[in-house]
């Protein structure tokens, strides 16, 4: 029995949600390994590279490594198409976090650009592959709910508070439907199919904001907020179902977000697409709701999931599951949404993509005599 090589990676992007990558891809996937990290603060890449036991290296030196065969792009929105595309050009399969750029033609560039280099190229919030949306496939995929007609989207927070932790949100690239809404967008892509067609309204609730942060540098300054903060939408799927959704910039910190699928045979109350593990309820008609048992694993903090299942798919030489299609085709819906509320008319889609196959179910993680989680991001 021939051991397993993992494919080696670099993580451009030491910030917040470089410790779940970093932590995960350092120890937990035996395909794919993070053997170096890089940030513009070089501090900050060092004291990660410590704290993880990889190298911290300037990113020109990430791209001439020649054992370095992925970037996993966690750079704020305004970078990721610089980075993608050098290292597209690099020969580098790329993996990114969110959405692939802030620019929707950017976005056919880099699609391009892969398919010119002969390159894998994966973007997701990959939050889609773990346990709480994949047991929400396996409803959908067994009818039990029937077929779904419509579905209820609600999420919400406080980006005035959010902006002074994390002032890109303020950016273009970082309003609601891009950076917290492509996860409940990304989930329906995945379960649903492509959408069709999209009709929306957005504001803004508070153009002029005023830093409220004590320790921050900026407390007391005024700042010029551009980005749509509240945008209520229809979307229409190619299956024919119905999505309402509404993302809100401007309401509690703590977030209560809704995502309700309705079938002509049950509803399926999903949870929260930006956690894992979140519970995953069934109601059928004239029954009590109930809490479905997971059939998937990843019920844990599994970021990293979607680069790995892409090295698995590079070394069995089938589709990756977070393909660039579906992300474009979502990339494309969110642009759909402020571009049909700034011209008041519905916003006709012109990308598609192949709904990607389930994850097989049963790799839970039951400790040592279980199947390992891993073995279900072996095979298509």
């Amino acid at each position: 029995m021939s051991s397993i090589t993992p494919m080696k990676a670099g993580v451009v992007g030491c910030g917040a949600i470089s410790d779940a990558y970093l932590r995960n891809l350092t120890a937990r996937f035996r395909r794919l390994r993070v053997v170096a990290c890089s940030d513009l603060d070089r501090r900050r890449a060092e004291e990660q590279a410590g704290k993880y036991h990889i190298q911290a290296l300037d990113y020109e030196q990430m791209l001439d490594d020649s054992e370095i065969d992925m970037i996993i792009n966690l750079t704020p929105p305004g970078a990721h198409y610089s980075v993608t595309r050098d290292a597209m050009k690099s020969g580098k399969h790329v993996y990114s976090e969110k959405m692939m750029a802030v620019d929707l033609e950017d976005g056919r560039k880099l699609l391009r650009l892969a398919d010119e280099k002969g390159v894998r190229f994966g973007v997701a919030p990959d939050t889609f592959l773990c346990g709480g949306i994949q047991t929400s496939r396996y409803i959908l995929d067994h009818g039990l709910i029937g077929d779904v007609t419509s579905v209820d989207v609600s999420v919400n927070r406080n980006l005035n508070i959010y902006g002074d932790i994390m002032p890109f949100l303020e950016r273009p690239g970082g309003s609601m439907p891009f950076d917290y809404g492509c996860y409940h967008l990304t989930a329906l892509a995945y379960l649903l199919g492509p959408a069709v067609r999209v009709s929306a309204f957005a504001g803004i609730h508070e153009p002029q904001r005023v830093r409220m942060r004590v320790d921050s540098a900026l407390f007391g300054e005024t700042v010029e907020h551009t980005e749509a903060d509240v945008v209520a939408a229809v979307v229409e799927y190619a299956s024919g179902a119905l999505a309402t959704v509404q993302f809100n910039g401007a309401s509690n910190v703590d977030e209560h977000p809704n995502m309700t699928v309705y079938g002509t045979r049950g509803i399926l109350r999903m949870g929260d697409p930006n956690i894992a593990g979140s519970p995953v309820e069934w109601c059928k008609p004239l029954q009590r709701t109930v809490e479905f048992p997971f059939t998937h694993g990843f019920l844990d903090e599994s970021r990293g999931i979607g680069a790995a299942e892409m090295a698995w798919a590079i070394d069995r030489n089938r589709p990756h599951r977070a393909s660039k299609e579906m992300a474009f085709h979502v990339f494309e819906l969110v642009h759909g949404l402020l571009i049909s509320a700034r011209q008041g008319a519905p916003y006709l889609m012109e990308s598609t993509f192949e709904r990607p196959t389930a994850l097989p179910e049963g790799y839970l993680p039951n400790g040592a005599w279980g199947a390992t989680e891993e073995s279900a991001l072996i095979n298509g």
